[in-house]
């Protein structure tokens, strides 16, 4: 899908907000017309987010790569406060969505946010890497961004994302397990799988 890897030139009437509540948090984002999800957050991300909040112990540096908008760094860093993040995203669009959202979400636990293709401009390694990863954007691009993440992990850091069974889940966990030392379901709901691969 072309929106992930070209950069489209925008007027303001192209932009827009809306509020979210994530339990006791509220958010404003701002979008435009050429991002995923852009007129609310999608329950796959949802479902990431909610199982990160009750069953990961999120502590450390952690990456949130294809970040869209910004809702999976911005929400983590307000409920891990002690917690660094970066943001990352191949589309110039979302990376300055992102830093915009950063603003008006009064969010200070984010360290950057980088215009990257995949791993490509990504120089640190992690404790974490969080991704609601572009199904449509292609297998490739999928691989690259899940396969891809062990050389930018820690030893024991974990790579946590979500996918749709009917988009390849079994054939991916199998995929990673031939690189990771552990392979897991943390949760599941309506089709979408959290999956959490350790290092």
């Amino acid at each position: 899908m072309e929106h992930y890897f070209i950069e489209k030139q925008h007027s303001a009437d192209d932009y827009f907000e809306f509020d979210w509540q994530f339990f006791d948090w509220q958010f404003v984002f701002e979008s435009c017309d050429d991002v995923f999800s852009k007129n609310q957050v999608d329950y796959g991300t949802y479902i990431l987010l909610k199982t990160i909040y009750k069953k990961v112990n999120l502590i450390g540096y952690c990456l949130d790569i294809g970040c869209g908008y910004g809702v999976i760094g911005i929400v983590l860093s307000k409920i891990f406060p002690n917690t660094k993040f970066v943001l990352s995203d191949v589309n110039p669009t979302s990376v300055s969505l992102s830093k915009t959202n950063i603003q008006k979400n009064v969010i200070k636990g984010i360290d950057s946010v980088i215009l990257s293709n995949a791993y490509q401009n990504i120089n640190k390694t992690f404790d974490f890497i969080i991704s609601n990863p572009p199904i449509k954007a292609g297998k490739k691009v999928l691989l690259e961004i899940l396969l891809g993440s062990y050389d930018k992990l820690n030893n024991n850091g974990k790579l946590i994302f979500v996918i749709k069974k009917k988009f390849g889940e079994d054939s991916i966990k199998k995929q990673l397990q031939s690189v990771f030392k552990t392979v897991e379901v943390i949760n599941r709901d309506s089709g979408y799988y959290i999956l959490e691969a350790t290092k």
